[in-house]
């Protein structure tokens, strides 16, 4: 451990033995026997605790603990008296003192205080550094999408951020739901505060209203101590609530009341705690159907869709399948420490082809498989899943057939059956889309350039873009 604690105490007897102890754990200690050495200490930075007798010679430990906290408010500090009692107690609490501990010191309680003072602060520095983190990657210029449907989302993201309107995200699993959530927090006026996620999918039933409201000691077997929900940990912040479609009744109508009057109780508490939360949910599910069948509360469904926002699934976007490519290969190839320069013609032609029943989440996976398995520095058709072009080639034998251009007799040989019907089939789409590539490129499921290339080397003749 390099950990240092500052020891500040008058009788050096205890001093010294503090210090013996914690040196025998392995942490840095530094001694003080008053408060202006301990001030001195202080100033030269790097304390992650500080022990602190309540009565020093020079001032009194309450007050040198608030200039302490003044000066780094990350600082644990745990102060010691002989002098006990539950107002010094209160006090300490009230000015931000981390614990509370009277002498005799229990050797065994002190080092447990201080190893969870550490691990505590640790978290924050921590939570600090993935905040920053967290504030560079949801940027949308992080945020992979191209096409105009996600421009237009990015659009609207912008305009609501900075209100407190309560936002419904949807559309189906892996179109990056989640991403948008954080976008939104992250560009709003609470991004200074905490965003907290909870799966409403992933919690059983009977936790589920302990861990968005929190329950007080005793509620239910096994509640030992009190606990902060959700919503309390989200204050001032943002809230967002995953497949909120699977929430049960009970708890949709505890979270219907939040959203009405800003206060709840706790389970098995008695007093409102009110919380100034943002609100994001998100849902797959049809939250229409699920109220013809009583699943879902109609008043909470008007509550929660202020601000609808609908994610389109990758299929309806294929321009974007070629930018979250690269994307994806990039992340995976630094991940993996390998060198890959993209992606084959022929393997970008089987992306774009593919329906991607998984949308984003599924192309992420079978770019960072493909990174893992190929040889090459470029990802080629070998290297991409299997399930990929067999299901490819099952949609081409199940799409129509054009008997017309082939009889029994027929001697031309089947790469050149194969280019007839892709011919007649992109020419299809041409006429369907009276000559518009881009149009006829998104009904194809292609690129415009891959379209462009077919139409080109197939000869077909189109002059509409």
């Amino acid at each position: 451990m390099n950990e240092k604690i500052l020891i500040v105490e008058d009788d050096l007897n205890t001093l010294e033995g503090l210090a013996e102890i914690l040196e025998h754990e392995n942490f840095q200690v530094v001694k003080a026997k008053n408060g202006r050495i301990a001030t001195e200490e202080a100033r030269k930075g790097n304390i992650n605790v500080v022990l602190m007798d309540y009565l020093l010679p020079d001032t009194d430990g309450l007050e040198l603990s608030r200039i302490f906290l003044e000066q780094n408010p990350d600082i644990k500090i745990v102060m010691m008296t002989a002098f006990g009692s539950v107002k010094n107690a209160v006090e300490s609490m009230k000015l931000g003192i981390y614990d509370y501990l009277t002498k005799p010191i229990d050797l065994d309680e002190l080092l447990i205080v201080i190893k969870r003072a550490i691990k505590e602060q640790q978290l924050i520095y921590e939570n600090i550094d993935l905040k920053d983190k967290i504030q560079e990657t949801y940027r949308f210029d992080n945020i992979i999408g191209v096409s105009g449907k996600m421009q237009e989302i990015f659009k609207k993201v912008l305009k609501v951020a900075n209100t407190d309107a309560t936002v419904l995200l949807r559309g189906e699993s892996g179109t990056g739901k989640e991403l948008i959530a954080r976008a939104i927090h992250f560009q709003s006026s609470r991004k200074g505060k905490s965003l907290i996620e909870i799966n409403c999918a992933s919690i059983p039933e009977t936790l589920l209203e302990s861990e968005l409201f929190g329950h007080e000691k005793g509620a239910f077997t096994g509640a030992y101590k009190s606990k902060k929900g959700k919503f309390e940990l989200a204050h001032k912040g943002s809230l967002f609530l995953d497949e909120i479609g699977e929430l049960p009744l009970g708890v949709q109508a505890k979270l219907l009341r939040v959203l009405q009057d800003r206060t709840f109780t706790r389970v098995g508490g008695i007093e409102n705690i009110e919380v100034d939360v943002r609100l994001i949910a998100a849902t797959n599910k049809n939250l229409e159907q699920a109220m013809e069948k009583r699943l879902f509360r109609e008043d909470l469904y008007y509550r929660l869709n202020v601000i609808p926002i609908f994610i389109p699934n990758l299929r309806e976007r294929p321009e974007d399948i070629g930018p979250l490519t690269d994307f994806f290969i990039q992340k995976y190839a630094q991940k993996n420490s390998k060198q890959i320069n993209g992606i084959t013609q022929e393997g970008m032609e089987l992306l774009l082809e593919y329906h991607w029943p998984g949308n984003i989440r599924e192309l992420e996976n079978t770019i960072e498989n493909a990174i893992v398995m190929t040889d090459t520095d470029k990802i080629e058709l070998s290297d991409l899943p299997g399930y990929l072009q067999s299901q490819i080639a099952t949609e081409v034998k199940d799409r129509p057939y054009f008997p017309q251009f082939f009889s029994d007799q027929d001697k031309t040989n089947y790469k050149d059956q194969i280019l007839l019907c892709e011919r007649e089939i992109i020419r299809r789409a041409l006429q369907e889309s009276k000559g518009n590539k881009t149009h006829a490129a998104r009904r194809l499921g292609f690129s415009l350039r891959t379209l462009r290339n077919k139409v080109q080397r197939l000869k077909i003749q189109s002059t509409k873009e």
